[in-house]
């Protein structure tokens, strides 16, 4: 009886968190503002997708089986915990090496696959329901598994039925398409019906018509001014679908656009402020420098940090300006000259050093990891430390 109970706190749980993960698929606005943007939701998604895929492991483990007793649930309860392994480890596979050997999914099949979530969630439901009548019992907190079954199951209909035609959306055609350098474009899209409005340093979900493997929603953060007409985007093959989209994005295409998301905004920050982006990572910053005042009310110090020369994309534009801003300065990294940016070596070239700063970053998920760790061990508060999250699968 002891398991049974702990099989059924588990069980609960873990329906009550995979609710919530499928809550914050909505991309609802009054989560995003709660949460600080939409990439800490998607942040918290992942880490709530491992904690179901642990739980559900241990709730299979600890649930004794009685091959004597059928009960009616247990079928569908069946399904659901196949269903939710699979979908859990396609998710995981990108991030752990044993099982990206075995499980090889390109993100057109991901995100297919991920929209049958909640038909194993529903199936979870009606397990929960149906096998265990302890559930309805003291023991568990029967109310709020209720509630939280039916907001996970309102939340997976309004995602797949209902969101299409109440987000904000635009279309667009794809004007030109310019190539910066080695596994880097750069694509202007002109309005065509409606006109999309951000804030500088957004990002938007693009999908683009006509071509199949492209046809999937995808994150891009727009590098153009929101007081431009066109959208302007920067891209870097870093996966099948940017991959792809190098040697197939036409001029003329037609595009979906959906947004703008974000909360990351350097005028909300101090006077004093450290911007660093890493390779494509400058994307959020080119929008703030052209969209910034003709007076600069903030002293930032921008490290741009590439591995090459030809890998700085818009320096001309950057440095340009620098010069009409006095109070912004580049500082020019090289890691295959100099070595990888550190914040000992940021810190270095700072004369008042890192006391006060408000920090901004975009870049390669183990650099914000690492600049993040070492700005906290130097004692810049976790409050001060602002980053782009851009890895949703």
């Amino acid at each position: 009886m002891a398991l049974r109970y702990a099989g059924e706190w588990i069980g609960s749980t873990m329906m009550i968190l995979m609710a919530f993960a499928l809550l914050l698929a909505t991309r609802s606005r009054v989560l995003e503002r709660f949460f600080g943007g939409l990439d800490r939701m998607y942040a918290l998604h992942r880490q709530a997708g491992t904690w179901i895929f642990l739980l559900l492991l241990l709730h299979f483990l600890v649930m004794p089986l009685n091959p004597d007793q059928v009960p009616p649930g247990r079928a569908p309860g069946y399904i659901a915990f196949g269903g939710f392994i699979l979908l859990i480890l396609l998710s995981l596979a990108p991030r752990i090496p044993i099982i990206r050997r075995i499980i090889r999914l390109g993100y057109r099949g991901w995100r297919i696959s991920h929209k049958f979530i909640g038909v194993f969630f529903i199936m979870g439901t009606a397990h929960a329901m149906l096998v265990d009548p302890l559930v309805r019992s003291a023991s568990v907190p029967f109310g709020l598994l209720l509630a939280a079954m039916g907001v996970g199951i309102v939340s997976y209909l309004y995602t797949e039925l209902i969101a299409r035609f109440v987000r904000r959306r635009a279309i667009y055609k794809v004007a030109e398409v310019r190539r910066l350098g080695e596994g880097a474009i750069e694509a202007v899209l002109a309005p065509e019906t409606g006109r999309m409005s951000f804030e500088a340093g957004q990002f938007l979900f693009i999908r683009f018509k006509g071509n199949r493997a492209l046809s999937e929603w995808h994150p891009f953060t727009v590098c153009s001014s929101p007081r431009e007409s066109s959208l302007r985007l920067a891209i870097r093959a870093a996966g099948d679908y940017t991959g792809y989209l190098q040697n197939y994005l036409m001029p003329g295409t037609r595009a979906v656009v959906e947004g703008g998301y974000g909360k990351m905004d350097y005028r909300r920050g101090g006077k004093d402020q450290i911007w660093i982006a890493g390779g494509i990572g400058i994307t959020p910053f080119l929008s703030w420098i052209r969209d910034m005042p003709h007076r600069l009310e903030y002293r930032i110090d921008f490290f741009y940090t590439v591995r090459t020369p030809e890998e700085a994309f818009f320096l001309s534009e950057i440095l340009e300006a620098v010069r009409r801003h006095p109070h912004f300065k580049l500082h020019m990294h090289y890691s295959a000259e100099k070595g990888r940016l550190s914040v000992e070596r940021l810190a270095d070239e700072l004369k008042g050093g890192l006391a006060g700063k408000s920090v901004y970053m975009c870049g390669p998920a183990p650099m914000l990891a690492a600049f993040k760790r070492d700005f906290r061990r130097r004692g810049v508060p976790a409050a001060s430390v602002r980053y782009e999250r851009f890895h949703f699968r």
